[in-house]
């Protein structure tokens, strides 16, 4: 066992080392490129659809406003020598109501004006900051790529001593189940008992899991599933 827990300890400082170019300015900055990008991709459909909808709902004031000429047209037509008492109401009425309704329909055109207006600057000003983050990708991936050549050497000699101790693995099957959990992202596997809480996900353990865990030395958590060892 205590070839595991070496292998595991020189795992902990490759993942130290790899911890290190995931979390370099480059690496931050690169991962602040590909969420722009992202945003950008997501914002242009929005803008897009916004565009649409603007569209639709300028065909439907277009529409409107050619009904309104249509009926200003026989408002305007109709003999005023004919009109009489009985239907200078309906034509007072209809006069209103199409003031009213252009009135309306031109305040609706006004404001698709604004969003139309709105939506080219959000747009170009979207497309500007994504040209300038593509501008900056290649020297930020040449310093990661530093990043990773610094390293390199260093978790080089690690594998190494890894490969040199995996002959001298005693209990193969612990080894092998030390593997399959760290691939499937569980690391570190195996874990002290740190008083009454889980080494690895530091939650608390029962008290007959204790008892269990006195008796059979090494019991896998029952919340994050690392192997809790009582004795190293």
């Amino acid at each position: 066992m205590k070839t595991i827990l070496e292998i595991q300890r020189l795992d902990r400082q490759i993942r130290a080392l790899l911890r290190e170019v995931d979390k370099c300015p480059a690496s931050i900055d690169f991962k602040n490129y590909k969420k722009l990008l992202q945003e950008g991709r997501a914002r242009f459909e929005q803008l897009e659809s916004q565009a649409n909808e603007i569209i639709k709902n300028y065909n439907i004031v277009s529409n409107k406003y050619s009904k309104y000429k249509g009926n200003s047209e026989i408002i305007r037509k109709r003999n005023v020598e004919n009109i009489n008492l009985d239907n200078i109401s309906s034509l007072i009425t209809d006069a209103n109501g199409l003031v009213g309704e252009l009135s309306e329909e031109h305040r609706r055109v006004e404001d698709l004006v604004r969003k139309s207006e709105e939506i080219v600057r959000k747009s170009a000003e979207l497309s500007n900051r994504l040209t300038e983050a593509k501008a900056r990708s290649g020297a930020i991936k040449a310093k990661i790529e530093a990043k990773k050549q610094e390293v390199a050497p260093k978790i080089a000699e690690l594998e190494k001593k890894i490969r040199e101790l995996e002959p001298k693995v005693e209990d193969k099957e612990k080894y092998e189940k030390y593997k399959e959990m760290k691939a499937n992202g569980i690391f570190p596997v195996y874990v002290p008992l740190e008083e009454n809480f889980c080494g690895g996900c530091k939650v608390e353990l029962p008290l007959n899991f204790i008892e269990r865990l006195k008796t059979k030395k090494m019991l896998p958590c029952e919340h994050c599933g690392r192997i809790i060892m009582l004795d190293k």
